[in-house]
C-alpha cells in the first residue's frame, strides 16, 4: 500500500539476461510479464540496485517469484533502493517494441552524427586548402551586392589575410603561438546598403559558421538581455557542435553605434540601450582578444545544475583568438559632424572633380553628391569622441564606409542580383499557378519609390509589398494564369485590381470551385463520390457571390458531417455515387438526418436509392 509500482526502466537491466515470463493471477492480468527469478537474483547482487545487500538477499535461484518480488518491495520500503528506481510489469511484446525503437533511434543518431562529422571535416578541409585571391572574392560578391566596390575590396583583403593565417595554423599548430593582429572590420553606412548581405555571402562562400546579432540586445552582465559570450555559443551551434570549426568562424555585430557612450550634450551618436554601453563594449573587447568562453552560460539555471552535477568542473571552452569580428553601424550623427567639417572640400571637388573625394570608382559624376558619405574621413579620434572606447576601436583596424544606394542601383539589384526579391515574388505567385512578370517601366517606378524610402535595398521590399499585397490576396481565387505588373499597377494598384476583378465572371468562378470541391471529396473518401445537381450548383454559386465567400471553404464547413453519413450508407447498401440536391445544400444537417432515417427504415431492403434529383 505504501509502494507505487510504476515502470521498470529497461536500462537498469541492460547488462542482464532479460527474459520476460508471462504469468496469470488474480492480482495481475493475463498477458503481462515479470522478470524470471534468475534475473532478480542477479539484480539483487548488484550494489546499484540493492546497495550493499544483507542477510535477506535471495540466494536460491529457484526461490518463488512472489517471494523475490516481496523482498524487492521491502528493499524499496526500507529506502535501500535508489530514489529514482521505477518498477513495472511490462508486456513482453511492448518491451521488444521499445527495444526496436531504441535501436532505430540509435541508428538514426549515428547517421546524423556521421553526416555532421562529414560536413565538419569538409569545412575544415576547405580552410586547409584556402587559396582564394581578393579579386576572386570580389567577383563572387558582385553576383549578389550592387555597387560598394570599396567595401568589397576591403573585405576581400581582410578575409584573405585572416584565413591564410588560419590555414597556416591548421597546417602548423606551433605557429599559433606567434603574435597575430586580427583584421577585424568596421563597416560604416546607412541601413539597407548591403552590409549584412556582404558578410553572409562571404561566410557562405568560404564555408565557415557565421553568426549575426544586434549590439543593442546585449547588457553588461547578461542578466537582462544577452551576454556577449552567447555569440560564441551561437557560433558553436552554427558549427553543429564542432568546437574547432567554431573557433575559426565569423561573428557579425550590427548597430554598434547604438552602444557608443558619448559625453553629455554630444549628438554625434544616439545610444539605443538603457544598459551600461561601456560595459558592453568592454565585454566585446574581451572576445576580440584571446579569451576562452565556456560552452555553458553560467547564468542559465540548467548550466548551474550541470556544473553542480560535475562537481564544479567546467565543460570545454571555445577560444576566440581566431574568430573574425565584423562590426557595422550607421553613425548618422558622426556623418553629419564630418559633413560640417569637410563640406568645404566637396565645394572644391565640384569645381575640380578629381580633387580628393572618395566615391565608388564606377559612379557617374552627377551621382556623386547624392551618394556622398563623409564617414570615410572618420579617424580613430572621431570614433572615440562619438563614444567608442579607445581600446575597442583600436581592436578594429579595418574600416570602410559604404555609400547610399540610388534608384539606378536599386533597379540593378532587382534585375541583376542573384538574391533579387523579384525571384521570391515570382515563386510566391507560381504557387497559385500564376506567372508574374514586370515591365521595365514598372521596375523603374519601383526603384524611384524605393529610393524615396531612404532605407536602401529594404525599400524595394516595402514598395513591392504595398503594391502587390491586395493582388496576392485576390488573384489566387480568380482564374488568372498570368499577371503583368506595369507602371500603372505600381502607381495605382487599387484601381488596377478593381479593373481585373470586374473582368471576371464571379459566378463561373464559384461553379468551377464547386466542381473542384466534388473532385477533391471523391479523392479523399474513395470509393464514395458526389455530384451537385444543377439547382444546388446555382444556389451555392449565387450565395457565395452575394456573401463574397469562397466556395471550397464554405462547402467544407456546411458538409463537414457528410463523409460519415455517406460512408455508412455505402457500407450498408453498396451505393457509392450520391447527388447533392438543393435541399441538401440549403439544410445539410436536416437532409442527412432524413437520409439516415430512410436507411434505417429500409434496412431489410436490398438497396436504398438516394440519387433522386
Amino acid at each position: 500500500q505504501q509502494i507505487k509500482i510504476v515502470e521498470i526502466v529497461p536500462d537498469y537491466f541492460r547488462h542482464l539476461p532479460i527474459q520476460p515470463l508471462r504469468v496469470a493471477s488474480k492480482q495481475r492480468p493475463s498477458g503481462h510479464a515479470i522478470w524470471k527469478a534468475s534475473v532478480l537474483q542477479e539484480a539483487a547482487r548488484t550494489k546499484e540496485l540493492f546497495g550493499d545487500g544483507g542477510d535477506d538477499e535471495p540466494q536460491d535461484p529457484d526461490e518463488s517469484l512472489p517471494d523475490l518480488l516481496k523482498q524487492l518491495m521491502k528493499k524499496a520500503a526500507d529506502g535501500k533502493l535508489p530514489g529514482d528506481t521505477q518498477i513495472t510489469f511490462m508486456d513482453a511484446d511492448k518491451f521488444a517494441h521499445l527495444q526496436d525503437l531504441k535501436r532505430k533511434r540509435q541508428k538514426k543518431e549515428e547517421a546524423v552524427e556521421k553526416e555532421r562529422e562529414g560536413r565538419t571535416s569538409e569545412a575544415l578541409e576547405r580552410i586547409k586548402n584556402f587559396d582564394y585571391r581578393p579579386k576572386e572574392i570580389r567577383d563572387y560578391l558582385d553576383r549578389f551586392v550592387i555597387k560598394q566596390s570599396d567595401a568589397k575590396k576591403v573585405l576581400s583583403i581582410a578575409i584573405c589575410d585572416h584565413y591564410n593565417h588560419v590555414r597556416r595554423i591548421l597546417e602548423d599548430p606551433a605557429s599559433a603561438r606567434r603574435d597575430y593582429t586580427k583584421p577585424n572590420v568596421l563597416l560604416l553606412g546607412p541601413t539597407g546598403v548591403g552590409k549584412t548581405y556582404l558578410m553572409r555571402n562571404i561566410a557562405e562562400f568560404i564555408g565557415v559558421p557565421f553568426v549575426k546579432a544586434d549590439a543593442t540586445k546585449f547588457s553588461e552582465t547578461g542578466i537582462v538581455g544577452r551576454d556577449a559570450e552567447d555569440l560564441v555559443r551561437d557560433l558553436v551551434d552554427k558549427a553543429n557542435g564542432d568546437k574547432q570549426l567554431a573557433e575559426i568562424g565569423i561573428i557579425y555585430i550590427d548597430e554598434v553605434d547604438k552602444i557608443a557612450n558619448p559625453p553629455k550634450n554630444d549628438v554625434t551618436t544616439t545610444s539605443g540601450s538603457t544598459f551600461n554601453t561601456r560595459g558592453v563594449q568592454n565585454n566585446l573587447l574581451k572576445l576580440m582578444e584571446d579569451t576562452e568562453v565556456s560552452l555553458q552560460n553560467p547564468m542559465a539555471p540548467q548550466s548551474l545544475k550541470s556544473l553542480l552535477e560535475q562537481g564544479g568542473k567546467e565543460d570545454k571552452a571555445v577560444r576566440t583568438k581566431n574568430i573574425l569580428f565584423i562590426f557595422s553601424g550607421a553613425f548618422n550623427g558622426l556623418n553629419e559632424k564630418l559633413k560640417k567639417e569637410h563640406g568645404q572640400e566637396d565645394m572644391i571637388s565640384s569645381m575640380f572633380p578629381h580633387f580628393g573625394s572618395r566615391y565608388d570608382d564606377d559612379d557617374e559624376e552627377e551621382e556623386r553628391p547624392k551618394r556622398r558619405s563623409y564617414l570615410d574621413k572618420a579617424t580613430t579620434r572621431d570614433f572615440i569622441e562619438a563614444g567608442m572606447e579607445p581600446e575597442f576601436i583600436g581592436r578594429v583596424p579595418v574600416r570602410c564606409a559604404l555609400q547610399a544606394l540610388l534608384a539606378e542601383d536599386l533597379l540593378h539589384i532587382m534585375t541583376s542580383s542573384e538574391g533579387s526579391v523579384l525571384r521570391q515574388l515570382e515563386e510566391d505567385f507560381k504557387g497559385y499557378g500564376i506567372d508574374l512578370k514586370f515591365t521595365d517601366e514598372a521596375l523603374q517606378e519601383v526603384a524611384e519609390r524605393s529610393e524615396a524610402e531612404q532605407t536602401g535595398a529594404r525599400g524595394i521590399v516595402t514598395v513591392l509589398e504595398n503594391t502587390l499585397r491586395e493582388f496576392k490576396f485576390e488573384l489566387p481565387s480568380l482564374p488568372f494564369k498570368e499577371f503583368t505588373v506595369d507602371n500603372q499597377t505600381v502607381v495605382d494598384p487599387k484601381w488596377m485590381l478593381g479593373k481585373m476583378i470586374e473582368s471576371v465572371n464571379q459566378t463561373e468562378v464559384r461553379v468551377n470551385d464547386l466542381v473542384s470541391f466534388a473532385e477533391q471529396f471523391g479523392r479523399q473518401h474513395d470509393p464514395v463520390q458526389i455530384v451537385f445537381s444543377p439547382e444546388a450548383t446555382v444556389y451555392l454559386a449565387n450565395l457565395c457571390v452575394e456573401k463574397d465567400w469562397q466556395m471550397r471553404s464554405y462547402c467544407t464547413h456546411i458538409f463537414k458531417g457528410l463523409p460519415e453519413t455517406l460512408k455508412r450508407i455505402y457500407l450498408e447498401t453498396g451505393q457509392d455515387l450520391f447527388v447533392i440536391t438543393r435541399e441538401m445544400a440549403e439544410n445539410p444537417q436536416e437532409e442527412m438526418t432524413v437520409w439516415l432515417t430512410l436507411l434505417d427504415r429500409s434496412f431489410e431492403a436490398e438497396r436504398v436509392d438516394l440519387t433522386i434529383i
